[in-house]
């Protein structure tokens, strides 16, 4: 079992669709290195999902991933601000512990590790 999940949901933001489409693909270029390096470093990139379009908030897509441990999560995060993914895109990010059912009722209970 992983030890974090993070969930990515993002849309775009006016100023990607001003890009050129030799833009956009050199921007492609650049996230896939990301993600490439993130996946060679042991993340596992679960899926992208579009949202459908009545989702709450008007988000287009979410990613799923699992990591081995927060710092990769911190990792990924900035080196997609430095290539510029927060000017193209808005996104709000969900970082957990992966727990098992039985560690969160255990917590609810107030057992070992209560929340």
């Amino acid at each position: 079992m992983a030890a974090f999940s993070l969930v990515e949901i993002w849309r775009t933001r006016p100023e990607w669709h001003d890009l050129t489409r030799a833009e956009k693909e050199e921007f492609h270029v650049k996230a896939q290195a990301v993600i490439q390096t993130a996946l060679a470093k042991g993340a596992k990139l679960l899926g992208i999902h579009r949202c459908r379009a009545l989702s709450e908030g008007g988000w287009d897509v979410f990613a799923y991933w699992e990591m081995p441990h927060v710092d990769l999560i911190v990792e990924l995060a900035e080196r997609l601000d430095q290539m510029g993914w927060n000017r193209y895109f808005e996104q709000v990010n969900y970082v957990g512990k992966t727990i098992t059912a039985e560690e969160y009722f255990e917590g609810l209970l107030g057992g070992k590790g209560s929340m």
